[in-house]
């Protein structure tokens, strides 16, 4: 547990002297290397597996697709977008792997690449793409920043409180087959410190904020984002469960690696984008 704390105050120490040097734009670039960390991590488990993903092919497409969806932005880009670009990354990983490899091995790499872009570059595109919205809408680079430091936040909080809540109170196992520790009042646990802590940041960073997140949007987005974050670590504790590992690295003590780290983030940021760019912006 101190190890675990520890290492999260390096983190946050880290994110918030990237934010203060270098604003948004250095924002964006920790958002790109974390996501190109994160898909290292993934094919290094899908590898363990049994597997066989073009890790190197499938890195390149993930830097086209993030690189791609920053410069994308704005009604005159001359870039293809991120949809386009991956069309393009699948067309290229399918036709690598049928010029390349026998006929047993084309499922596995295929599957296994085009999953690992899909899963983490392709979602980490809707990290910055949120960038593009927040300025087609007037607001600041400070409302992006605070704006995705809320998400991740309410995110990350979900985990913690349904980690204490679960160890004290939890009584029903949720997913056993593939997260034995986690427990349906854990999940409730989670959900409600989530809620708890981003109204609470709302009102503190009102000003940096949305104006049209209220409390009312904030509880049903911070809920949504609480329960989808679930999502991305079930999906990460099935992989890891396969492969007979406990986590996906050993950057940081007490954590694991940048995939343990990012799991929960994969699903539930790209849905509180959404919200924010259909029903909140």
């Amino acid at each position: 547990m101190i190890k675990r704390v520890i290492s999260s105050i390096f983190i946050l120490v880290i994110v918030c002297l990237t934010i203060y040097f270098f604003g948004a734009t250095g924002c964006v670039g920790l958002i790109f290397f974390v996501g190109l960390l994160t898909q290292w991590e993934f094919y290094k488990l899908l590898q363990k597996v049994g597997q066989r993903p073009l890790i190197a092919t499938g890195i390149l497409c993930g830097i086209a697709l993030m690189f791609g969806s920053f410069c994308s932005g704005g009604p005159n880009s001359a870039m293809l977008s991120c949809p386009e670009l991956l069309y393009i990354s699948i067309s290229v990983v399918v036709i690598q792997t049928l010029l390349s490899h026998s006929l047993e091995m084309s499922k596995d790499c295929i599957i296994s690449t085009i999953t690992g872009i899909i899963c983490v570059p392709f979602m980490f595109c809707f990290f910055i793409s949120l960038f593009h919205e927040m300025l087609y809408h007037n607001l600041s680079n400070s409302h992006y920043i605070c704006t995705l430091f809320w998400m991740i936040l309410v995110t990350k909080c979900c985990d913690i409180g349904g980690m204490f809540v679960g160890k004290y109170f939890g009584r029903h196992k949720l997913a056993v087959n593939f997260s034995p520790q986690k427990t349906v009042e854990g999940l409730f646990g989670g959900i409600i410190f989530s809620n708890c802590v981003g109204i609470i940041v709302l009102s503190l960073c009102r000003q940096w904020l949305p104006s049209k997140l209220g409390p009312g949007n904030a509880i049903i987005l911070s809920t949504l984002l609480a329960i989808f974050s679930l999502v991305g670590d079930l999906a990460e504790s099935v992989i890891k469960r396969l492969a007979n590992e406990k986590d996906s690295g050993d950057i940081f003590p007490g954590i694991g690696g940048i995939f343990d780290l990012t799991d929960s983030l994969l699903f539930s940021v790209p849905l509180g984008v959404i919200c924010l760019k259909y029903f909140i912006l």
